[in-house]
C-alpha cells in the first residue's frame, strides 16, 4: 500500500491506496495557506504519521504540490501559496520518514492517474490540463512525464496570450498576460461580470457571490452574458492550446479540474478554436477528453507516482 497526498488551496487530501490503484482509506484537513510553509509541512508530517499508524504496511509516499517542483523535491515557486519559494519539501519529509518519497507538481500527479488508470490509459502521448483555481498542465510522452531540464515542464497556465498586458496589482511580472489570469476561476468570474454589465436582464445579476457553476447553469438557461463569457474563455483556452499542441506535436488533450465539468460549450469552443488555429496536421486529429478522475485524481496520481519507486 502507498500513501498519496494532494496539497490543495483549500484542503490537504490524503489516502492509503493499493498497488492496483484502489483507495482503501481517505481523509482531509484544511490547508490554511495563509500560514507559513512550516505549518503546512508539519501538517503533512502529521498526516503521514496518522496513516502509518492505521496502515503500518505502507511502502511509499507520494505528494502532489500546486507549484513548480524540481527533480530534487524542492518547490521552487507555488503562485497561489504565499511565501512558498525554494521550499525543500522532500528533504523535510525525508528527515522524518524512511519510506521512498515522490514529490511532483499537482497537475503531473493527476496526469499520472489518468495515464495509468483513467482516460489516458491507452494513449502514450497527451497533454493533460487542469481547470480550476488556476490552470495546470502536464506533458505525457511515451507514458511518462516530460519534465524538462529541471522538472518544471508543462506549465501551460503560464502561456502568454496577451503580450502587451501588465501584471495584475501585487503580482510579479511573470503573471502578465498569462492564460491562468483569464481562464482560472477568478478570471472567468471577472469576465462574466463584464459581459453581464452589457445585459441588464442577465441571470448573473441575481447571484451575490457569483461562481463558475452559476455561470455554467446560466449557459444552460440561454443567458446571453454567460454564453458570451464561456465562448470567450473557450477561445482563449483554445488559442493557448493550439500553441502548445503545435509545439509538442500532440493530438490529445485530457482536461481535469472542477471547471472541466462546466457546461460543454466551454470545451466545445476550445476544440473548435484549436481546429481553426492549430497546424493542419494537428487540427485534423485533435481530441479533447474529460478526465476520468475528479476529486481523487491528486491522491491516486501521487500514489501511482510513488509506486514507481518500488
Amino acid at each position: 500500500m502507498i500513501i498519496g497526498i494532494d496539497i490543495g488551496g483549500t484542503y490537504i487530501k490524503s489516502a492509503v491506496v493499493s498497488l492496483e490503484g484502489k483507495i482503501i482509506h481517505q481523509q482531509s484537513v484544511l490547508t490554511e495557506v495563509e500560514k507559513e510553509p512550516e505549518f503546512i509541512q508539519q501538517s503533512i508530517v502529521n498526516i503521514i504519521n496518522q496513516l502509518q499508524q492505521l496502515f503500518p504496511e505502507t511502502r511509499a509516499i507520494g505528494i502532489g504540490v500546486p507549484g513548480v517542483v524540481y527533480d530534487d523535491g524542492i518547490v521552487r515557486v507555488a503562485p497561489n501559496f504565499p511565501n512558498w519559494t525554494n521550499i525543500h519539501l522532500k528533504e523535510y519529509i525525508n528527515q522524518r520518514f524512511s519510506l521512498p518519497i515522490a514529490i511532483d507538481n499537482d497537475a503531473n500527479v493527476a496526469a499520472i492517474a489518468e495515464a495509468e488508470l483513467g482516460a489516458g490509459k491507452y494513449n502514450q502521448h497527451f497533454l493533460f490540463i487542469t481547470l480550476g483555481t488556476g490552470v495546470g498542465g502536464c506533458i505525457i510522452s511515451n507514458g511518462n512525464i516530460f519534465r524538462g531540464a529541471k522538472g518544471g515542464a508543462g506549465e501551460v497556465g503560464h502561456i502568454i496570450i496577451h503580450e502587451t498586458e501588465t501584471a495584475p496589482a501585487n503580482k510579479p511580472s511573470y503573471r502578465a498576460g498569462v492564460l491562468e489570469e483569464y481562464v482560472g476561476r477568478l478570471g472567468i468570474i471577472s469576465l462574466a461580470k463584464q459581459y453581464a454589465s452589457e445585459f441588464s436582464d442577465s441571470i448573473l445579476h441575481s447571484y451575490n457571490n457569483l461562481d463558475v457553476h452559476n455561470i455554467s447553469d446560466a449557459v444552460s438557461l440561454n443567458d446571453r452574458a454567460a454564453i458570451d463569457c464561456f465562448r470567450r474563455i473557450g477561445e482563449m483556452l483554445g488559442t493557448a492550446m493550439s500553441t502548445a499542441l503545435n509545439l509538442l506535436d500532440l493530438r490529445l488533450i485530457i482536461v481535469g479540474g472542477g471547471i472541466s465539468n462546466a457546461h460543454p460549450l466551454l470545451l466545445k469552443t476550445t476544440l473548435q478554436t484549436i481546429q481553426n488555429r492549430a497546424l493542419p496536421t494537428v487540427a485534423q486529429e485533435v481530441q479533447i477528453l474529460t478526465a476520468h478522475f475528479s476529486n481523487d485524481a491528486g491522491i491516486l496520481g501521487a500514489a501511482m507516482l510513488a509506486k514507481r519507486l518500488l
